[in-house]
């Protein structure tokens, strides 16, 4: 079985003719020399795969056709985070054959990752991905089994588990207090994000196309969904008043002073909702994911919303998701019952005052 090379452009192709079958791939190299390595690597393999012999596959090899495959189905925001846990499992593990990866790589891995300062979370999120490439790897037939999962189940216990998931969500005399202190235009944001319960990439991502309001919804474009599923939330009063005033010099909803689409990395509202907290005198720290957090628990508690109409209001893939992300409140409803010494089975919403929630609903009026 003898291979060939030839050029196309600047880049050298190997071929290769196994069994009367042709095989031709890209060696991904303008090098010759390079090339012949590659040819003759690749060529090993089939000789291999004829006589029944496993190849060696690599971690980098598995994590390069991971890549491919994967990312291009990934949202900008979930590709960097996998190729976050990727760059630090290349540093702590190195490049080595996936057939010695075990419990004993796994924790040292886990070891020196902690005493670097992170967190036992971003380990168990690391630790994951390299799951998730070991299950495609088990796939392509290159492993016979992924040792992360036992490894990750065992470790469990011992607190290598995903931090706590945040409860933040805003009262309505603490929203109140945070508008007053925004610019007229990160105001507009905040209150929508709180009225709408649009994640941040949804939110800004907004044309004036994805606005019905006749029928009063916004429509959730697929593409920009995190689940890639499309959805329609309904507006409510105080956002449906913004919008009617808005001018509509840009096809996006939400515009820089530039007149631009705000950039997915780009810090200016979230620093305006950090100096107006401070203003305000709101000291616990309030991310903009709380907005959207703030919009559930009002659907849940003021607007009785059932559970699985919240869960299609914010899009979560599954019921499961919102029930696990709002269980909190049925544990601050009890506590608040117990705290009362009442037997009459009523609880407080959490909503402060209708005085309170009127103010703050008529800042953007």
């Amino acid at each position: 079985m003898a291979g060939t090379l030839r050029k196309r452009g600047r880049i050298w192709w190997g071929r290769i003719k196994k069994a009367g079958k042709v095989h031709e791939r890209s060696l991904e190299t303008e090098s010759k020399s390079v090339a012949r390595d590659r040819l003759a690597a690749w060529t090993r393999e089939l000789t291999d795969a004829r006589w029944g012999v496993r190849p060696t596959r690599t971690l980098h090899q598995a994590i390069e056709r991971f890549a491919d495959e994967h990312f291009r189905y990934l949202k900008p925001s979930s590709a960097k985070r996998y190729a976050v846990s990727i760059d630090s499992l290349i540093a702590g593990i190195k490049d080595c054959a996936l057939a010695d990866i075990g419990s004993e790589v796994l924790k040292r891995f886990e070891t020196r990752r902690l005493a670097a300062g992170v967190s036992a979370s971003t380990v168990r999120r690391d630790l994951a991905c390299l799951s998730s490439i070991f299950s495609r790897a088990e796939e392509w037939e290159w492993v016979t089994a992924n040792p992360v999962k036992p490894y990750l189940r065992g470790r469990a216990n011992a607190g290598l588990t995903e931090a706590e998931a945040r409860t933040r969500h805003l009262s309505i005399a603490e929203e109140s207090a945070i508008l007053q202190e925004l610019g007229e235009a990160a105001r507009a944001a905040v209150a929508f994000a709180i009225d709408t319960g649009l994640r941040r990439e949804e939110q800004f991502s907004l044309l004036w196309s994805d606005v019905d309001l006749a029928g009063n919804w916004i429509h959730v474009r697929a593409e920009v969904a995190k689940s890639g599923r499309a959805r329609q939330v309904a507006i409510l009063p105080r956002a449906r008043r913004w919008l009617l005033q808005q001018k509509r010099g840009s096809s996006y909803v939400f515009t820089s002073r530039a007149g631009t689409r705000y950039s997915p990395n780009s810090p200016t509202m979230y620093e305006a909702l950090q100096r107006a907290c401070r203003r305000a005198g709101v000291v616990e720290h309030l991310t903009w994911h709380d907005l959207r957090r703030t919009c559930g628990c009002r659907l849940l508690q003021s607007h009785g919303f059932p559970m699985e109409d919240v869960s299609q209001w914010l899009g979560h893939a599954d019921i499961r998701i919102t029930q696990k992300r709002y269980a909190f409140l049925q544990v601050s409803r009890l506590q608040k019952f117990l705290a009362r010494g009442t037997s009459r089975g009523t609880v407080e919403h959490g909503i402060t005052s209708k005085a309170l929630e009127d103010q703050a609903l008529s800042v953007l009026h």
